[in-house]
């Protein structure tokens, strides 16, 4: 890894971080439509930021489906690869319906985007920052 793609991948981590803190806070005060939203957005600075740190770059595909197979090439062979694909899946399989839909999710569906998303976020910290 470059110190070029550590700093990308450091502010993607930064990003996530930002999202996942707000997404909880939604949360906490019955958001549920922002909480579920921050929770994806999360998700997927996430997992831009473990590919960058693992690979030195990130796809900025508009097809987010993508993504869960980027992670888990980038992941391949560390054994919380398959956790972090179905988390980031399942994230991005809500996307639209949470973003673009007229249905707003329920206390559980916005709850269980969150820890998703904070799945992602740990397993983020843990490959930049070794924790």
């Amino acid at each position: 890894m470059t110190a070029e793609s550590l700093n990308y991948a450091r502010q993607y981590l930064r990003k996530a971080r930002d999202y996942l803190a707000s997404a909880q806070d939604n949360l906490d005060l019955e958001r549920l439509t922002p909480a579920a939203g921050d929770a994806i957005h999360a998700g997927i600075s996430a997992k831009d930021a473990v590919v960058t740190a693992l690979t030195g770059r990130t796809s900025k595909s508009k097809d987010h489906a993508k993504a869960a197979g980027e992670l888990r090439a980038a992941l391949s062979g560390r054994p919380d690869a398959p956790a972090a694909e179905r988390a980031l899946r399942e994230l991005i399989a809500l996307k639209g319906d949470v973003e673009y839909g007229t249905k707003v999710p329920t206390a559980a569906q916005a709850t269980s985007l969150v820890r998703r998303a904070r799945i992602l976020v740990e397993l983020t910290e843990e490959i930049i920052d070794g924790r």
